[in-house]
């Protein structure tokens, strides 16, 4: 029986399940409208109101944010931006944060909500490979509604689209890497190949670097670090890597040279997206920033000024200094506790390093279909650490009476 208060667990399966009536039936509905409702719904159904003011340095600053964000609203409409921009914005970028709540109300020994979503990232990926290859006309039209008429489809977009497709397929292999080391091997493999695959096949750069990177540090961490795997099955990892490059080689040759003139591309991920950085603020929005939303790609038509592709410059033009120092923080001080604990936490800083670096070049703090595994990770972290620090409070805590002298 599903509890209320684990309902978010399910967040992924009411999205695909929207995304499947989109594909299937009626593909102008509207995936972010409802993605809006089903969050506010799970927010009275999931948290409570004491987890709100939990006493502890990051829920304070995402409460912070949070509030941060909101009165924003103020100095956007000075800006002469209209009230309707605002909303969106607030709803794909503040909205997705209260999946940090969710995770003080998660059972500490199980990862639900991590299992669920990787099911449902797997099913995606597979059901979007076929429709993909296959070149069906239903796909055709859902992507023509979905990402733009005139989509191109060389890459692998799977349901998502291309960034986030990218992003999703690094977070499954993460989600399956850590079933991998639960199991001591034996389970989560064919999900870890599909989801590296996935993100493969995105020909995105920060997908394809950031896989890299990430499979190097799950490496350290199973074989070395937190020791969750043998040795032996590192040979058998570089038996497989091997066989499977020569494989590609021969067969997908110019799959193979694309993918590495992709991955070696990443300065001129910068050169070309730097001139959407640029932005030249007044002295006082230097400070408290122009107001969410004011230049992101909904403002398109109301700003002299639209950054597309580069969160941290959108969230400094947006938040200004300070809004940017309270997101830098949260950041900062949950990589600083969740490190203490690299057993226990390793999944989490690792969705968050992926999404931090994916961001350097997209806005993909504002994919609702994304942004909530961040959330939800630094969430983990802080309800962790603020459940260890209870338990030692209450060790140190000595009963009156124990202090009583004998008579």
């Amino acid at each position: 029986m599903i509890k209320k208060k684990n309902l978010y667990e399910y967040f992924y399966v009411l999205i695909f399940g929207i995304i499947l009536v989109q594909l299937f039936f009626v593909p102008g509905i509207r995936l972010g409208v409802l993605t809006s409702i089903i969050i506010i719904f799970l927010l009275f159904t999931s948290i409570s109101k004491k987890v709100l003011f939990k006493n502890s340095f990051i829920n304070k600053l995402i409460l912070l944010y949070i509030l941060y964000n909101t009165v924003s609203i103020v100095w956007v409409v000075f800006s002469g931006i209209p009230v309707a921009v605002f909303v969106a914005e607030w709803t794909n970028s503040i909205l997705p944060v209260f999946f940090f709540y969710f995770a003080y109300g998660d059972n500490e020994n199980k990862n639900n909500f991590f299992d669920i979503t990787l099911l449902i990232l797997v099913s995606s990926f597979i059901l979007g490979f076929f429709l993909w290859i296959s070149n069906a006309p239903l796909y055709r039209v859902f992507m023509d509604t979905t990402e733009g008429a005139g989509t191109d489809l060389f890459n692998f977009q799977s349901l998502f689209g291309l960034t986030a497709t990218g992003a999703l397929g690094v977070i499954g292999f993460l989600i399956s890497a850590k079933i991998l080391f639960r199991s001591g091997g034996r389970n989560g493999k064919l999900a870890l190949i599909i989801c590296a695959v996935a993100a493969i096949m995105t020909l995105r750069r920060s997908a394809l670097v950031v896989l890299a990177i990430m499979f190097v540090v799950l490496n350290f961490v199973g074989f070395y670090q937190c020791g969750f795997l043998k040795k032996r099955y590192l040979i058998l990892e570089i038996v497989f890597l091997c066989t499977t490059y020569f494989i590609v080689a021969q067969e997908y040759g110019d799959f193979l040279m694309a993918l590495t003139e992709r991955s070696q591309m990443i300065s001129d991920a910068f050169s070309s997206r730097s001139s959407t950085w640029k932005y030249n603020p007044e002295y006082s929005e230097i400070f408290v920033g122009k107001g969410l939303g004011a230049v992101g790609h909904k403002a398109i038509g109301y700003s002299s000024s639209i950054i597309s592709d580069g969160n941290y410059f959108k969230l400094l033009a947006e938040n200004g200094i300070l809004g940017t120092v309270i997101f830098v923080l949260i950041i900062l001080s949950t990589f600083q506790k969740g490190i203490k604990n690299l057993k226990e936490h390793y999944l989490e800083l690792c969705i968050m390093l992926s999404m931090s670096l994916i961001a350097i070049g997209s806005n993909i703090f504002t994919y609702q279909s994304v942004a909530p595994l961040f959330w939800y990770s630094i969430g983990r972290i802080s309800r962790n650490n603020y459940d260890m620090l209870n338990s030692r409070q209450q060790d140190l805590a000595i009963p009156v009476k124990s202090l009583a002298l004998p008579r």
